[in-house]
């Protein structure tokens, strides 16, 4: 059962009844008869009232217990994000910034793929997965623009640069940061390290569009998508933690 009083109008109808209950007193002057019946309609009285003080009393212990413990453990949960959200904070409006810097177009697509995560439906949960790789698109047309030549990389295989070929963009504009600062070995190991999550998120976000997509999965899509935008624009803007390492490699002039 649902009680739609409001707290106040329940604390007001306990006052009532309590004072209610308090107003049967007995009359003086009365005759033993007269007493006796005084008595027995005041006493069936009270009897009404008590079921009704004890229901309100209940009611109104109730809700001040829930608020109670609601506003505790709301005070708990906020010490406690405050003293671990900072990092995450912190690395957020990184991101957000440095992409409304370098490639805004990727930014309002993110913002786009999280959207659609809240609306739950498979449409929507589709439009997320391909929100990411138009977001990753954005930035590889931010950070090496399609030349429509094919490059060699490091393992020497010729790659396209095309407008579709986002990933092999992406790698290669790694490649090039990273081959004027570091060892040729840690190039390689960043690369299929790269390559491997580039292939994965493309994998996932290719399952929005042929195949149904759990809630899961196009979270962890957007969550991976925005990991690696980081790292690339960590890169970009020079504050990345591969450059110091590929500077200190043994090997490196």
């Amino acid at each position: 059962m649902v009680n739609v009083t409001s707290i106040g109008q329940l604390e007001e109808q306990l006052r009532a009844s309590q004072a209610a209950y308090g107003d049967f007193a007995s009359p003086t002057g009365l005759s033993a008869s007269d007493a006796y019946h005084v008595h027995r309609d005041a006493d069936a009285a009270k009897a009404k009232l008590i079921p009704i003080i004890n229901t309100l009393q209940t009611l109104v212990d109730r809700v001040r217990s829930s608020v109670y413990s609601f506003l505790v453990a709301t005070e708990a949960e906020l010490e406690h994000g405050q003293s671990q959200s900072g990092l995450f904070v912190r690395a957020q409006e990184y991101v957000n910034g440095a992409l409304a810097q370098y490639a805004p177009k990727s930014l309002e697509q993110f913002v786009a793929a999280q959207d659609r995560l809240y609306g739950g439906s498979q449409e929507d949960l589709a439009h997320a997965l391909t929100s990411c790789r138009r977001m990753l698109k954005s930035l590889a047309d931010h950070l090496y623009p399609a030349t429509g030549e094919s490059v060699a990389g490091i393992d020497g295989i010729e790659r396209s640069m095309s407008d579709d070929q986002y990933r092999n963009r992406l790698l290669e504009y790694v490649r090039q940061v990273l081959g004027r600062h570091g060892h040729s070995a840690v190039i390689q190991k960043t690369l299929d390290s790269l390559g491997a999550r580039l292939k994965s998120l493309d994998s996932l976000a290719s399952k929005g569009v042929h195949d149904d997509v759990t809630a899961a999965e196009a979270e962890t899509c957007v969550v991976w998508t925005y990991l690696l935008a980081a790292d690339l624009i960590r890169l970009a803007d020079g504050t990345s933690a591969l450059l110091a390492a590929n500077e200190s490699s043994p090997g490196n002039d």
